[in-house]
């Protein structure tokens, strides 16, 4: 895999979540949708999360036919209190929480692979696995939670 293919990819749920009813099954208007989004952004703050979520509400704010759709978005443990599962779980409540109106939010976790290794740390199978610990508590947290009618769409970013 190509290096920052996983933040297309991400960023991408991202646009198919938020704009369901205008992209349908066509990724390449969900493409171009991104990629608009980036050409706004300045160069240095394309590959930041919070730039990208922030260009993509407003634009979903401009565009917004289902008023119950919002982005919530959960910035991971920081790397220098490291990963800890209490942590993670007070993150997805708090966006639970912020959500819990909404019919259809989207919640982005992101810096989660960071905080489980961080920078200049190698990534060992230990980490990896402790990484995929995380997104599956973080799904079976965010299921167990909200109202079966919610439509609740999880990213990890």
């Amino acid at each position: 895999m190509k290096h920052g293919t996983h933040k297309n990819f991400s960023k991408l749920q991202i646009i198919c979540a938020l704009f369901a009813d205008d992209i349908g099954d066509d990724l390449y208007f969900a493409r171009q949708i991104k990629e608009s989004i980036e050409a706004t952004l300045p160069e240095e703050k394309r590959d930041h999360p919070e730039s990208f979520l922030a260009a993509a509400q407003t634009l979903l704010d401009q565009t917004a036919r289902d008023p119950d759709r919002a982005i919530i978005d959960l910035i991971s443990v920081p790397e220098a209190q490291g990963f800890s599962e209490l942590a993670l779980r007070a993150r997805l409540l708090e966006g639970i929480k912020r959500t819990c109106r909404f019919e259809k939010p989207l919640l982005v976790l992101t810096g989660l692979k960071e905080a489980i290794c961080p920078t200049g740390k190698r990534w060992t199978a230990r980490r990896a696995a402790a990484y995929q610990e995380a997104i599956a508590y973080a799904r079976d947290f965010c299921q167990s939670r909200t109202r079966p009618s919610s439509h609740l769409n999880l990213i990890i970013y």
